[in-house]
């Protein structure tokens, strides 16, 4: 960006006080990290014959600049974190303090990377970028929170989270609800992160739906480098209509490998179910998950994510243990400064264990399909419009269903320190 500023220099007219001045304004733009105004300060001051100042343009263009920037970046763009600290903490330019705010992101660090991104954003062209990345440390941090309030059109609310068939082969009845959602994490130490999720959704007419769930979660992580590994615990506790409906634990161990423009990885979880109604007893049991996973960083905008999976469904009944292979894909993009989009679509083919008492064996195929706009408000409000669209088709007609749900609301998130 100074490469212009950098260039041989040929002295004018010498003029002492006025070169003295414009010396004295790069040394005050160097001390505050601005080296774009530094250079220009210098050179001129050099163009007027003070060598002193001609001396520390030498300096910051042999230290900007752009082939250690570079390298610095593709490091990180590898996961070779602290190879690129260690790179960057040689470096006093816009660009170096940019990436320093990249790498106190990726460590929970929002403080830091808020301050860095301020001496960055003195640069005019590191400015829109900053803008982006400030929100972001904001609501960034050791402790971070999120706070969700909106509301839901829902088809078939029937099918709340974990639903056995029976809540398959209910009448679908098109209802409204109101819903509030928490998330905060809590990070003591940078492998350690622990988790808590609460939902809250309150139907306006089918009351026997109203739900409340919690996810609490110990995870220890392991992301220094470009392998990262997590080892995680869930506790799952739901409650429907205002019974208590459900307890689940689940353990999950996740491997994922940064390759430049890709990511790879895999993850291994199994879930055991205690539903505690006499009417899902049945479904008692467990579901262990397997599932390969790819995201392409297409763009500096636009990332594509794919992921085959595949699970087997024990339950107390054999006639609702299966065996379920399926595929995702999903774009995410970020088209404009303050907009997000993201998009997936899913289908999975179960096959079942036992026969119904026809004799027949049950088989489904189901599709399903997600889009979501998320909109910067302010830099701690969000706006969140999102709609989900699931059909499942059975050789057993009580376990046809379609599924419609539109939702929209604000999110508050904060971080810190």
């Amino acid at each position: 960006m100074i490469a212009d500023l950098c260039t041989p220099i040929v002295v004018a007219s010498p003029d002492a006080a006025d070169a003295a001045e414009y010396a004295a304004a790069g040394d005050e733009a160097r001390a505050v990290g601005d080296v774009r105004i530094a250079a220009v300060a210098y050179r001129k001051a050099a163009v007027l014959g003070d060598k002193r100042a001609a001396q520390k343009l030498v300096e910051l263009c042999s230290h900007d600049t752009e082939p250690a920037l570079q390298g610095a970046v593709g490091l990180i763009a590898r996961g070779e974190i602290d190879e690129a600290q260690a790179a960057l903490a040689q470096l006093d330019t816009p660009g170096a303090h940019f990436f320093r705010a990249v790498i106190a992101l990726r460590h929970h660090e929002g403080g830091q990377a808020e301050r860095e991104l301020e001496i960055a954003a003195r640069d005019p062209a590191y400015a829109p970028a900053t803008e982006t990345m400030l929100r972001i440390a904001r609501r960034s941090g050791r402790v971070e929170a999120m706070l969700f309030a909106g509301g839901e059109v829902d088809t078939n609310p029937q099918l709340v989270p974990d639903t056995p068939p029976t809540g398959a082969t209910a009448t679908p009845t098109t209802d409204e609800n109101g819903q509030l959602a928490m998330t905060a994490v809590g990070r003591p130490w940078e492998w350690l992160a622990i988790r808590n999720a609460v939902v809250w959704r309150k139907q306006r007419t089918l009351h026997e739906f109203d739900y409340f769930g919690e996810n609490a979660q110990v995870a220890l992580e392991d992301d220094r480098g470009p392998d990262h590994f997590a080892i995680r615990y869930d506790f799952d506790y739901d409650v429907l209509g205002g019974a208590s409906y459900l307890i689940a634990h689940r353990g999950t161990i996740a491997y994922r490998r940064e390759l430049g423009t890709w990511d790879v990885g895999a993850s291994y979880a199994i879930r055991a179910r205690d539903f505690r109604r006499e009417t899902e007893a049945a479904f008692d049991g467990s579901v262990q998950t397997g599932e390969l996973a790819a995201t392409l960083h297409a763009t500096t905008t636009l990332d594509v994510d794919a992921k085959l999976f595949g699970w087997r469904e024990h339950t107390d009944d054999p006639l609702f243990s299966d065996w379920t292979s399926g595929a995702q894909i999903g774009l995410r993009s970020r088209p404009r400064d303050r907009l997000r989009l993201a998009a997936s679509a899913a289908t999975w083919y179960s096959i079942y264990d036992g026969l119904d008492p026809n004799g027949d064996q049950r088989r489904d195929l189901h599709g399903e399909g997600n889009g979501e706009v998320e909109v910067d408000v302010a830099d701690n409000v969000l706006a969140v419009a999102a709609v989900t669209a699931a059909v499942n088709e059975s050789t057993i007609d009580d376990f046809d269903y379609v599924k419609l749900v539109v939702r929209i609301g604000l999110a508050f998130a904060i971080g810190g320190p």
